[in-house]
């Protein structure tokens, strides 16, 4: 599967449409910061392909965005086999699915529903889960190939996803032998060996185990006795290591002290010349300051001189012009106030439009008030018509006396039952039915009474077991028949009478159709009751009948004070716009002259606004000139304090020059003596007092070593280790001996079980290898040798890994979580280059290698790059700088 682009909208945190692609056949990044949707981007994806549009349940409700009632709903175009599909699906409320096909440049529609839901699975050889969403198992290859965040592990590969790899590999296992002589060996091999092949312990130990366990006891007594006497032998080397250790520290720190006696003399000798340059390059910069005052001083009184010359011919100027502008100012002033006048003479006439204005008002308020009574007097008479109409409907509904719709549906159902009664009551009795040439007389043997019955009439007589009558000059007659029930069908006949009597009393009428003839007109009326009342309520519009008819009476009341007002409005209602109109003209007129004062008024005040603000910067301008003045002044009074005339002040300047330059001189000459020193002699001093001082704690250190070593050879020389030695190896070998012996009869066992379970292991072992080889080998140009080979299950799951130093293969937990990272991204590439052999496959790997160091990162890139030629490779993360090595990749920001 090579995918092309993803369309996303409405998924978890990716609220608007998202759209990525198209995507390269080889290396893509898609990054952006965390919780901006990149794990959303992959889960809509794998949605999309694997799982049902019409799953639900809480996992697939936790995708819609927060505090939204949207649907989410993602397109995938992929290229599988050689076609292109377009996959459209959409979840929850708006549930759809559609599968599409690339024809002649287009997408045509291809199933749709459950079946674009099954077709996708068949072209992606995934299968359906039992219900709820899929898992990794259910992906089909994907399983392999895709790593959602956190999942980088590979545990097991499920469905046909193993045997798509062994058919890639051209592998097929047999299966087991199952015959006579394997479960023989079997058989005698549990008799000393668990079903894990360990040697069975306990009661049924087998002998060997005992032996072994006899063996374990004496090397552990041999090992405490070996240790014993190798620290014997370590404590004489011990003592003899730390009496030369303290002879050498002793012989460097003599040879030390020499040196550090000469250093010390140095740097007492540099300290002291290092004192006298610095009091003299003090010297010099206490003349070198005082020439300086002394020359800045006499600059400064120069400049303030001239300063406080051309600052008093400015104020004599400035004071000029201020008089001239105080005289224009003055002038304005006056100008101000006359259009002042005229500007408030021609805004005391609007209060004539105040006046017309109301009239206005009055009218606009007037003509709306008529408008709202006849509407209002409309309202109210459609209110009464409709309520007479509703009276006189309720009045006839009241004159109805009409059962209930269920009291009609009971009355059928008893009817019902009545007539069944009534069948099943013939049906179980004896019937006689006599019709003679003459008149005759029948007597009843049930004590009914005689009948006579005329030629030619027929005359009919039931019972319920049998009808026995006598009949007048011709004898007895009985009839007799089955058995039946007729008792409780006579019950039941007579049950479902009094019901049909109970329901249809108050109506005079047991016939359900005029019954329902009432119902239906008592209905109808009911109808028409409630489509008025509706009307009416349509009509008021939640408003209170009493109310309105009091707003009619409030309106009538005010449109009538207002015809008291206004003349002739009554007759003929005013008119707006000509009222307007009248207005408007008026307006004009006296806003023209407003308008008019205004601009002379504004024009004067701009003149004296003007003026005024030329005087005020005038006079600031002036104020500023004399500030300025006043420092010069004080300035010249603080520089002139010294009471010195200039030429004193000149031949002080030279003098304190000539001071300056004898000073530098002798601080030269003392830094000229400084430099026979090459360095500060204190700092080689102070490095060598550490060293000396050191020396004396490893020559001290090493004394109470050779004594604590002394103690501890003496110790163990008393306990006689060597002797114990000898004993304890003589008792091994022949425990030894005796396991030999007895490993031969368990060895011969163990073999044939071995070589059976071998060759089983030998065909499991030779699907999985290439594919350990190849992961292997990508491993070591990752992380070096030190992994060593790793191993596969039968099933092609990482299990261990055997390096060289190791004599049992390493569980991964023991690894770093670096390499295990780092180890499953290489098995599931190998495993992806051998699904490619059959096409290019996708890879997707969502925000992995976190516990990748930058070397091995760019081993991985490039790797990555070697297999983009046969895979295409879609990674997401938020740290893009760290793919930016992969030259040949697309980048994708997520926004």
């Amino acid at each position: 599967m090579i995918l092309k682009r993803i369309i996303v909208s409405n998924w978890r945190s990716l609220l608007d449409e998202v759209e990525v692609g198209p995507f390269s056949e080889g290396l893509n990044v898609i990054h952006a910061p965390n919780g901006t949707g990149k794990s959303s981007l992959f889960e809509a994806m794998r949605r999309g392909l694997f799982d049902a549009h019409h799953v639900s349940g809480g996992e697939i409700a936790a995708v819609q965005p927060w505090g939204r009632d949207l649907t989410p709903s993602v397109a995938i175009e992929f290229i599988e086999g050689d076609a292109t599909w377009r996959v459209e699906k959409a979840f929850l409320s708006g549930k759809s699915a559609k599968l599409l096909r690339l024809e002649g440049g287009t997408f045509k529609p291809v199933a749709d529903g459950r079946n674009a839901d099954e077709r996708i699975r068949e072209i992606l050889s995934a299968e359906a889960p039992g219900r709820g969403l899929s898992k990794q198992e259910h992906w089909g290859l994907a399983q392999i190939l895709w790593a959602p965040q956190g999942e980088l592990h590979l545990d097991k590969i499920s469905g046909n996803a193993a045997e798509r790899l062994k058919g890639a590999l051209g592998i097929q296992m047999s299966g087991e032998s199952g015959g006579q002589i394997e479960d023989r060996i079997e058989e005698k091999y549990l008799q000393f060996f668990t079903k894990k092949g360990s040697f069975k312990g306990g009661k049924n130990a087998a002998p060997l185990v005992l032996f072994q366990e006899r063996e374990t006891e004496l090397a552990q007594q041999l090992t405490t006795i070996r240790e014993k006497h190798l620290a014997f032998e370590q404590a004489g080397h011990d003592v003899e290591d730390a009496r030369q250790r303290r002879f050498q520290a002793r012989r460097e720190a003599d040879a030390l002290r020499d040196t550090v006696t000469k250093t010390r003399a140095n740097a007492e000798a540099y300290a002291k010349l290092k004192s006298e340059q610095s009091n003299k390059r003090d010297a010099e910069a206490l003349a070198k300051e005082k020439y300086d005052g002394l020359n800045s001083r006499q600059q400064k009184i120069g400049q303030t001189r001239e300063q406080i010359a051309t600052l008093s011919k400015t104020a004599e100027e400035q004071v000029s012009q201020l008089t001239g502008l105080q005289k224009e100012e003055q002038q304005a002033k006056d100008a101000l106030a006359t259009q002042r006048t005229a500007q408030e003479n021609a805004r005391a006439k609007r209060s004539q439009l105040s006046e017309r204005q109301k009239t206005i008002d009055s009218a606009r308020d007037y003509l709306k008030q008529r408008e709202s009574l006849e509407a209002l007097g409309k309202r109210l008479g459609q209110v009464e018509e409709l309520t007479q109409k509703k009276t006189k409907a309720s009045q006839s509904l009241e004159g109805i006396l009409a059962p209930s719709t269920k009291a009609i549906r009971d009355l059928r159902k008893w009817i019902g039952q009545r007539d069944q009664a009534t069948i099943a009551l013939k049906a179980s009795q004896i019937h006689l039915t006599i019709t003679p040439e003459k008149d005759i007389v029948v007597k009843s043997a049930t004590g009914s009474g005689d009948s006579k019955v005329e030629a030619g009439k027929t005359f009919e007589l039931s019972g319920d077991d049998w009808v026995d009558v006598s009949v007048t000059d011709f004898g007895s007659i009985r009839a007799s028949g089955p058995k039946g029930n007729a008792d409780g069908h006579r019950t039941e006949l007579d049950e479902a009478k009094q019901k049909i009597e109970n329901l249809t009393q108050p109506y005079g009428t047991d016939d359900p159709e005029k019954l329902q003839e009432l119902r239906n007109q008592a209905d109808k009326l009911e109808q028409d009751v409630q489509t008025l009342e509706e009307r009416i309520e349509d009509i008021l519009s939640g408003d209170a009948l009493d109310v309105l008819k009091q707003n009619q009476a409030e309106l009538q009341a005010r449109t009538a004070e207002t015809e008291k007002q206004f003349d002739g409005w009554s007759e003929q209602p005013p008119s707006l716009s000509a009222l307007q109109s009248q207005f408007e003209t008026l307006s004009k007129g006296i806003e023209d002259a407003i308008a008019a004062a205004e601009d002379a008024y504004e024009k004067a005040q701009a003149g004296h606004t003007a003026a005024d603000k030329a005087v005020s910067e005038a006079q600031a301008d002036l104020k500023v000139v004399q500030g300025q003045l006043e420092t010069a002044q004080r300035q010249l009074t603080e520089l002139s304090s010294d009471n010195l005339s200039d030429e004193e002040r000149t031949k002080a300047i030279s003098e304190a020059l000539m001071s300056w330059q004898a000073a530098k001189v002798t601080a030269e000459k003392a830094e000229e003596a400084l430099k026979q020193f090459p360095d500060d002699p204190s700092k080689e001093l102070d490095k060598l007092e550490k060293q000396l001082t050191a020396l004396e704690d490893t020559e001290s250190k090493a004394r109470d070593e050779e004594k604590t070593s002394e103690g501890q050879l003496q110790s163990l020389a008393a306990e006689g280790t060597y002797s114990k030695l000898v004993a304890a190896e003589e008792e091994l070998a022949a425990v030894k001996t005796e396991i030999e012996q007895e490993s031969i009869r368990m060895d011969a066992i163990q073999l044939l079980h071995d070589t059976v379970s071998n060759c089983k292991s030998r065909m499991v072992a030779s699907v999985s290898a290439p594919v350990a080889r190849s992961a292997s080998r990508m491993l070591s140009r990752i992380v070096g040798p030190r992994l060593g080979q790793l191993q596969l299950t039968g099933d092609f799951v990482p299990d261990a890994v055997s390096p060289e130093i190791a004599t049992d293969p390493v569980a991964l937990h023991n690894l770093s979580g670096g390499e295990q990272e780092q180890l499953y991204l290489v098995a599931r590439l190998a495993l992806a280059d051998v699904l490619a052999k059959e096409q290019r496959q996708l890879v997707v790997l969502d925000d992995v290698l976190n516990a990748t160091d930058a070397g091995r990162l760019a081993r991985l890139l490039t790797l990555m790059e070697e297999v983009s030629d046969r895979l295409q490779i879609i990674i997401l993360t938020c740290h893009p700088e760290r793919y930016r090595a992969l030259e040949e990749a697309k980048f994708f920001e997520l926004k």
